[in-house]
């Protein structure tokens, strides 16, 4: 689903050599983790000065730092930028991503003072809460929700550590609070890990999992990852802490190695799993979880906190999208019966003789595509508006029911306003239309409880009085957008979301049975009337058709 979201984007605009920003700042933070924090401290000589080929190293390590710290700053920019256009509460969070972020990048331009460490800290935490909250508000899908909250709290415990360090409990001592707080905060990141499998790998999960080249990935480097530490301790502790800040025992094996292992193995498999997404917004998920795991846990420069700011945000961006991409690309499934074609052909005659009495002009037409797929149109004119009535159907059983007023505008363009029936839980998903924002009551409460409300209410207002907001509330499912004032749109799934026999009865059709139009007749109706209060004239446009039956 293509949305106004300027900092998403982002991650999705490709340059000829298949690289976004954020694409690249994944890439140039990896590189920047394993030339300037581990190869260059790591193959320093303890003794004498260091060859030229370790200066130029150190040379590309310290370029690798600046760029990594100014492009997440810059994708910190663009998530304020991106936020600002959504309104005042979208933008909250984003200002205070800008003040941490802006603290953060003061070691890039001079040496920061002792004293900015507690503002710094403040900030980065503020910014962190926001953007969980955030993440928390809205449709997103659950799973983004709870790994919201599950990447966020390591990031706080550290900052009580430090807020502890300085107020709490004296700094630097082993057997205090402090590195009891640490200790903590590292947990909560492996428990993250060990859970992200179930809160961020693509959907449906039965898919994922079955998935050969993710398993293999984190068997191998489960596999690699226990012989190294197995044979080299030493080297992967100090590894370790150089990368990413996680400080193990030196003189014995740490007694959480066995936990810091499995954690590593399950967070590439959801890594993996995520970046092998068909799901634009599911891949943008998983490179944030990768840049908050490349920003570490040392909080000692810039990246350490700027990546996890960045990655944190880039979660909950995508949250917003990825159950409606995902739900998009599930293949065309339909509980509806297959209803004759002898049967159907004088259902859609009845509709169009009906429809008659409202709309000047009426005609029908049923044509054939391939993979069993069929469409039946009936177009007509109402005050020199345009309606058309397209119902889908897949080896003879109905799939959608598609009712355009106006221009047919794209689905996929930002809506004026758009409004979605709650489902009951046994109906399943009703499948997302078109984007608008923000969220908003009418104040109606039956309407309310009835449907979810994007865009504009003031143009809400103008399509619905009190009496069509309670023939809507008793006749629609499915969704309903408005892009003023080119044309109004309307679209139910019978059986996915909605009601198997509304607004067409498909049982009986399928049983052979006497039928009347009228069901879908007073939705059409209900369409038209609504269309009238905000859709503009224009001439009626002669229906594209193939393969007539």
């Amino acid at each position: 689903m293509v949305h106004n979201a300027t900092f998403f984007r982002l991650s999705r605009r490709r340059t000829a050599g298949g690289f976004g920003p954020v694409q690249i700042l994944v890439v140039v933070a990896f590189l920047e983790v394993a030339i300037n924090r581990v190869a260059v401290p790591l193959l320093r000589p303890e003794h004498g000065a260091p060859p030229a080929w370790h200066t130029a190293l150190d040379y590309l390590g310290l370029f690798l730092f600046y760029f990594t710290a100014t492009l997440a700053l810059a994708l910190v920019a663009a998530q304020i930028v991106a936020r600002a256009r959504r309104g005042a509460l979208a933008l909250v969070p984003a200002v205070l991503l800008g003040v941490a972020g802006l603290v953060a990048a003061v070691p890039l331009v001079v040496a920061a003072p002792a004293w900015l460490s507690l503002p710094l800290e403040a900030a980065f935490a503020l910014a962190v809460i926001a953007l969980a909250v955030d993440g928390l508000a809205g449709e997103r899908d659950l799973g983004v929700r709870i790994g919201v909250g599950a990447l966020a709290l390591p990031l706080l415990v550290h900052t009580l550590g430090v807020v502890g360090d300085r107020f709490l409990w004296p700094e630097g001592a082993f057997d205090m609070p402090g590195h009891v707080v640490v200790r903590i905060g590292i947990i909560a990141l492996c428990l993250a890990a060990l859970a992200s499998p179930y809160l961020f790998a693509p959907r449906p999960f039965a898919r994922a999992v079955t998935r050969p080249v993710p398993v293999l990935v984190a068997m191998v480097i489960a596999a690699a990852a226990a012989v190294a530490a197995r044979m080299w301790y030493a080297t992967v502790a100090k590894i370790a802490a150089l990368a990413i800040g996680i400080e193990l025992y030196q003189t014995v094996t740490d007694p959480w190695l066995a936990l810091y292992l499995l954690s590593i193995a399950t967070l590439a498999w959801t890594l993996v799993s995520c970046a092998m997404a068909a799901s634009e917004a599911r891949r943008t998920i998983g490179m944030g979880i990768a840049l908050i795991v490349l920003g570490g846990y040392g909080f000692r420069w810039p990246s350490h906190y700027l990546l996890p700011l960045v990655g944190l945000a880039l979660v909950v961006e995508a949250g917003r999208h990825v159950r409606d991409e995902e739900l998009a690309a599930m293949p065309i499934t339909t509980d509806a019966p297959p209803i004759e074609d002898a049967i159907w052909s004088g259902y859609v005659a009845a509709v169009t003789g009906a429809l008659k009495r409202t709309l000047a002009d009426v005609h029908s037409l049923t044509v054939r595509g391939d993979n069993g797929l069929a469409s039946s149109l009936i177009v007509g004119d109402r005050a020199g508006i345009t309606v058309r009535t397209r119902i889908e159907r897949i080896f003879s059983s109905v799939i959608a029911i598609d009712v355009v007023i106006g221009r047919e505008v794209d689905e996929r363009r930002g809506a004026t306003v758009a409004l979605w029936a709650i489902p009951p839980r046994q109906l399943g998903t009703n499948p997302a239309g078109p984007p608008a924002a923000p969220t908003f009551r009418t104040g109606d409460g039956a309407f309310d409880e009835r449907f979810r409300c994007r865009g504009s209410s003031l143009a809400l207002g103008k399509l619905l009085d009190d009496g069509l907001r309670a023939r809507v509330v008793a006749t629609l499912d499915g969704w309903l957008a408005y892009w003023e004032p080119d044309g109004l749109r309307y679209r139910v799934y019978p059986g996915r979301g909605a009601p198997l026999d509304h607004p067409i009865p498909l049982s009986d059709l399928a049983l052979g049975r006497s039928t009347t139009p009228e069901r879908l007749v007073a939705v059409i109706e209900l369409l038209c009337a609504i269309a009238e209060r905000g859709v503009a004239a224009v001439p009626i446009e002669p229906a594209r058709v193939e393969e007539p039956v």
